[in-house]
């Protein structure tokens, strides 16, 4: 808007008259002006007066004004840009090779709430945005539930080797873990270039990839030295044992206070005289804090297609163990698989119909704890059609199946979920813009489960309908 126009709203209180909109900004005017502001307003708001002004024999129309509870209101999800590609300081060391990044790129999200409240959110951040481009671990802390983030916090880092895949849990004693796993500089789980696929074993930290836990006592502002724990729970026919996300501490049940995790492994073959690929998932598990790990064998898959690949795993209300997975050359829905003896053994994996997603990495937590002792399961992950439309489902029958809640249109890739530290809202870290940035949003539970969540430009009044 223009001068001599102008569109004020004011509000009284108890304080007198003070100004609450500007529509400088905001409000269009001349042929086919239509604008539409949402204002919120305060508790203890008397009055409320609009100023205008305008030319002779012009005006300023107020064509429809509603009035509504802010509870009735659908507010656009705030996104806030956690991870964003920038420029690579001064100093730090280059590949040295034909993919030399000018950019520091983030990729594969994690998130954890810790028991003093704070959010912790993880990323790798790479010389670029290939798999393995000198990854280093790092995190954020929130201390306001997601309001503001301190600066970067380098969890780990190890020169030229790649540091991929964040895993991270609080135990029951406050400690954080942190597993990732370490890929030799010029080293993949295939060949692609001059990169090449790493080799079987646990003793050549130049050919093997290794896994590594480390752990924080003091809310993630600093980190152990890591443990190699690659023999306990990489399977020596696979290349790696890693997957990004979260890891659980089982809650109820005779396996209380176990860790489980599911983990990826690249399974090396021979197609046609060419070294190729296929893929295969382990569960491990730890009865005294991480101290020393087991593992499963390769859990069975009873689709005919695809293999699985990242996953996670979360415990029902009911006791099971509930493992979701990426399906990898197979049909577009997620694998799933339930363990009723804390992990140790596994149903075959089948493939759900109600979780319809193109390969690729999602999340799954467990909801608050209701009042009768059960809780729901919440998932995330990109749709069928591609890595976009992230797409929240609940399950209110232990994993069974699944109801999609909410849809957030544009680029949605990887993703990382966990319950806010008031227990009222759903919070996610995931890929957006094509891998240019990580964001973070937090979604109210009672917005989900009304279906009143909405990601746009403006909020959505009741006039208008759900």
């Amino acid at each position: 808007m223009r001068k001599p126009f102008s569109f004020r709203i004011e509000a009284k209180n108890a304080s007198g008259w003070q100004e609450i909109f500007n529509g400088d900004q905001k409000v269009r005017v001349g042929r086919g002006f239509l604008s539409r502001v949402v204002v919120p307003v305060d508790k203890g708001v008397q009055q409320l007066r609009f100023l205008v002004t305008s030319p002779p024999k012009t005006g300023v129309l107020i064509d429809h004004l509603e009035i509504a509870l802010a509870s009735e209101v659908e507010w656009p999800l705030q996104r806030q840009t956690l991870f964003q590609q920038r420029e690579i300081p001064d100093g730090v060391p280059r590949l040295g090779h034909a993919k030399d990044a000018k950019q520091f790129g983030y990729r594969i999200p994690s998130l954890l709430v810790t028991k003093q409240g704070s959010i912790l959110a993880f990323s790798e951040r790479r010389l670029g945005l290939h798999d393995h481009a000198q990854n280093d671990i790092v995190l954020k802390r929130s201390t306001d539930g997601g309001k503001t983030w301190s600066e970067e916090i380098v969890a780990y880092e190890d020169g030229k080797n790649s540091i991929n895949d964040p895993l991270t849990v609080q135990l029951d004693n406050g400690r954080i873990l942190l597993m990732f796993a370490r890929f030799p500089y010029g080293r993949h789980a295939r060949d692609a270039g001059w990169i090449k696929m790493a080799s079987l074993g646990y003793d050549d930290p130049t050919a093997n990839v290794l896994t590594f836990l480390c752990h924080s006592d003091d809310d993630g502002l600093t980190w152990s030295q890591p443990v190699d724990i690659s023999r306990q729970v990489k399977h020596p026919a696979l290349l790696n044992a890693n997957t990004p996300g979260a890891m659980i501490q089982l809650t109820k049940g005779p396996h209380q206070g176990r860790i489980v995790t599911g983990l990826w492994g690249t399974y090396p073959v021979t197609q046609g005289g060419k070294r190729s690929r296929e893929w295969r998932v382990v569960v491990a598990y730890s009865d005294d804090n991480g101290q020393s790990w087991q593992r499963t064998e390769f859990l069975q898959d009873a689709s005919q297609l695809g293999f699985p690949n990242e996953c996670q795993v979360v415990q029902a209300a009911n006791g099971d163990l509930v493992l979701i997975s990426r399906n990898q050359g197979g049909k577009r829905f997620r694998k799933k698989a339930i363990s009723r003896d804390g992990g140790e053994t596994w149903t075959a994996l089948q493939e759900d119909t109600t979780l319809p997603s193109v390969a690729c990495m999602g999340a799954v937590v467990k909801g608050p704890v209701k009042p009768d002792g059960n809780w729901d399961l919440w998932a995330s992950f990109p749709s069928a059609a591609g890595r976009k439309a992230g797409q929240f489902a609940v399950s209110r029958n232990h994993g069974q199946s699944w109801q999609i809640v909410k849809v957030i249109p544009g680029h949605f890739a990887y993703s990382a979920l966990q319950v806010s530290p008031d227990q009222k809202s759903l919070l996610c870290l995931f890929e957006d813009n094509g891998y240019r940035t990580e964001s973070f949003i937090k979604i109210p539970f009672d917005q989900l489960l009304s279906g009143h969540a909405e990601d746009s430009v403006r909020p959505k009044l009741p006039s208008e309908g759900f």
